[in-house]
């Protein structure tokens, strides 16, 4: 069965090298969007991506898992995996609310995002030096412009729906997307959220749980 795998904000593929699991992924790609383009509206021109003449899952990694949420409304994958992402509007912690209310997004220049991979590394808990290489080299050859759009569209994000078949994996010390209380999902212990990178082999075998019932 293949594993469509959407990665976070202005990240590459290369977060999911490690990743392994006993099916094949499938790495979705980003396309050019468009400053009055809804993450609903973007989510559906991505699922021309995804081959409907078998089964498939998908797996989204922060901004990702948000994006496969709203694939969800337009396909139907058998299983959706969340990594250190959100499914709702609601399950947003109160600071991104807040930037969202404010729009503080709509004065910040483009050039902003993805200047300076310092913050990213410390409030996403990278501790290793492959981590810490890695995000810098993310954060250094991200298109800012796009990664700028992408932000707008998670702070202009409304969704309260929920897929029936949704799987969570949580870091417990993520900074930037704090875990909900009271919603279910599978936590892994001193992680950030770049947990993908810093726990990927603890991320394997919680995927392949997921997945194990649909061999």
């Amino acid at each position: 069965m293949k594993v469509y795998c959407l990665t976070g904000l202005g990240a590459d593929t290369s977060v999911f090298d490690l990743l392994k699991i006993n099916h094949t992924k499938v790495y979705i790609e980003w396309i050019p969007t468009h400053p009055w383009e809804t993450m609903n509206a973007y989510a559906k021109r991505l699922c021309d991506q995804i081959d409907h003449s078998e089964p498939f899952v998908l797996l989204g990694v922060s901004f990702g898992g948000m994006l496969a949420v709203e694939m969800n409304k337009f396909i139907q994958p058998r299983k959706t995996i969340l990594i250190t992402s959100s499914a709702r509007k609601s399950e947003m912690p109160l600071w991104i609310q807040l930037v969202s209310k404010i729009k503080l997004n709509r004065i910040i220049p483009s050039f902003f995002f993805g200047s300076n991979p310092r913050w990213l590394i410390f409030f996403s808990g990278v501790k290793s030096e492959r981590g810490k290489k890695l995000v810098t080299k993310i954060v250094n050859n991200s298109d800012r412009k796009l990664t700028k759009l992408f932000v707008d569209q998670v702070l202009t994000w409304n969704n309260e729906w929920l897929p029936e078949n949704v799987e969570r994996i949580y870091a417990n010390q993520d900074k930037l997307l704090i875990p909900p209380k009271g919603i279910d999902g599978r936590f892994i212990e001193n992680a950030g959220h770049f947990a993908i990178i810093e726990n990927v082999k603890e991320i394997s075998v919680l995927v392949d749980e997921i997945l194990s019932d649909l061999n």
